[in-house]
């Protein structure tokens, strides 16, 4: 990641030649007992943690610290602590560090969940599951700062702010207005980890006049499409097939039972054109399937944030961590998960992997 010349390494520049200055004067002064004195303003120290156990928190910790280093700020990388949602929300509170990764959707779920929390947000769904429509044309997404090789096609781009209370901008202020205000959030990643469906190149390819990229797109063009997922996504009210239907609609050619563990197979075998799966299975990346954007906010959000200590949230930190937010895309983020979980490498040998492609 090419190194930034940030606020803090600014004023310290601007600070050094005044420093050198005092001191020089210092030394030529009068020979009084008492001499003048000088202070050097430096950056505040930033102390990053994880959950001990999970790889992907120490990915993220991994990921935080390198980029608050290279904008200047002083890092200290404590070991994984062993401690709960709630543990972890008290100890950042107090002050024991200052940084530690979460998820918008399991932190929401949690603030809400508290004894003296308000009532949680509610959401609004659909009354009636959606009618079948024509196919409709909707605008290409904005993929601009998305990686241009041709894995790229598997990444995700943010939804829009939606009015059903399940986009993650919307969670993102639900969470803000219950936490101890000694605590906050920072501002999501690109990717989400939560159910999708994802299509073939094949099938995109069969579609681009129509511009294939979002669930409505799936829908309108149901009829000739061949649709797969596990029996848990079929019968999953919340983010499976029931929810499908309810918002979007869509009579398929066909739907077939197909479990994640043997999708790959059923991928080269053309078993199906597209297949409901975790946006973090590795299938995506190693397949090349393209995942739709959720253009309703079906599935409830689900990115990754960092908690952060409010004395250090100011708006040059938050900038540092935000300038790798728009490359964390899902398709970065499944290939290094894969390359932890899959091959045992240090979570921060990845992070700093990735970060030295930026």
């Amino acid at each position: 990641m090419k190194r930034t010349t940030s606020p803090a390494r600014r004023f310290a520049r601007a600070l050094a030649p005044v420093t050198l200055a005092a001191l020089a004067l210092a030394a030529c002064g009068s020979s009084s007992s008492e001499s003048p004195s000088t202070s050097i303003l430096v950056a505040p120290k930033i102390t990053v943690t994880s959950v001990k156990g999970d790889p992907r928190s120490q990915l993220f910790a991994a990921i935080y610290a390198r980029v608050l280093e290279d904008n200047g700020y002083r890092v200290s990388r404590k070991d994984p602590v062993e401690l709960d949602r709630a543990g972890y929300l008290d100890a950042l509170a107090a002050g024991e560090f200052q940084v530690i990764p979460d998820s918008t959707g399991a932190l929401l779920s949690f603030a809400y969940s508290q004894p003296d929390a308000p009532v949680a947000p509610t959401t609004v769904v659909p009354d009636a599951p959606a009618s079948t429509v024509a196919p409709v044309t909707t605008p290409t997404p904005d993929t601009s700062g998305a990686s241009t090789t041709a894995a790229a096609a598997t990444s995700t781009t943010a939804a829009a702010t939606i009015t059903n209370g399940r986009s993650v901008a919307e969670q993102l202020i639900a969470i803000r207005a219950v936490l101890d205000e000694a605590v906050t959030v920072g501002n999501p990643t690109q990717a989400e980890d939560k159910a999708v469906i994802a299509c073939t190149q094949a099938t995109v390819d069969q579609f681009e006049d129509s511009q294939f990229v979002t669930l409505t797109n799936l829908a309108s063009n149901a009829p000739q499409i061949r649709l797969a997922g596990s029996a848990e996504w079929r019968d999953d009210t919340e983010a499976g097939l029931p929810a499908l239907e309810l918002y979007y609609g869509g009579e398929f050619q066909s739907i077939d039972t197909v479990e994640e563990a043997d999708m790959a197979a059923a991928i080269d075998d053309d078993a199906a054109d597209c297949f409901a799966l975790g946006s973090m299975n590795p299938v995506i990346t190693t397949k090349r399937l393209t995942i739709l954007q959720d253009d309703k906010a079906m599935v409830r959000g689900n990115a990754w944030v960092p908690l952060m200590a409010a004395t250090i949230a100011n708006a040059d930190v938050i900038t540092a961590l935000d300038s790798v937010n728009v490359a964390l895309t899902s398709n970065r983020l499944n290939q290094m998960f894969n390359e932890i979980e899959q091959n045992g490498t240090d979570p921060a040998v990845v992070a700093d992997a990735f970060l030295d492609t930026l």
